[in-house]
């Protein structure tokens, strides 16, 4: 609201309240519905924050239960910080991404990096449980270990997700789910 007074001011008119309200409202209503600007972090090439929020709240209200037979849940692969400064290189930071979404192609997962941490929205399998923890050992290789060691934490957004990682919680030790 300040910029668009100092636009008038700026101009040598006179400001119409009623007009900047209409403008405001109408902003505000376009903006629920409207997608979100860029849904890529330009250092990472992976979704921005909002974008992956907004998913997570799609995912959520499409229901839930043992009936749904799309039950996602969110991984957290915790990456070790940077050892000189406050975030690490752009150059590793584009690599991370590259690495993320190679490792998830084709399981409808959607990342997000934030605080040496990839986020990880997936529908919810014993496949895609492999492919995360692929992708784990996958970032702990990158840039001679600089992002090791890891950690891989679930949150299923279901209780059918949480059941089913329960039952599945021994696959991912298998042999065929195993990176070394």
């Amino acid at each position: 609201m300040t910029d668009f007074r100092a636009l008038f001011s700026a101009a040598e008119r006179t400001l119409d309240v009623d007009a900047l309200q209409s403008v405001a409202e109408g902003w505000a209503e376009v903006a629920e519905t409207a997608p979100p600007i860029s849904c890529t972090d330009v250092y990472t090439g992976l979704a921005t924050q909002a974008h992956f929020q907004r998913r997570i709240h799609e995912v959520s209200s499409m229901g839930t239960g043992p009936d749904c037979p799309d039950a996602h849940a969110i991984a957290i692969i915790s990456i070790a910080g940077p050892r000189d400064s406050r975030s690490h290189c752009w150059t590793l930071l584009a690599r991370l991404g590259e690495t993320v979404k190679g490792q998830l192609h084709g399981t409808g997962a959607m990342a997000m990096y934030q605080n040496s941490a990839v986020h990880v929205l997936f529908p919810f399998s014993e496949s895609n449980l492999c492919r995360l923890m692929e992708c784990k050992a996958a970032l702990e290789a990158l840039g001679d270990g600089a992002l090791g060691p890891a950690r891989l934490r679930f949150y299923p957004l279901s209780s059918a997700a949480a059941a089913v990682a329960a039952a599945t919680a021994t696959a991912a030790q298998d042999s065929s789910c195993e990176t070394k």
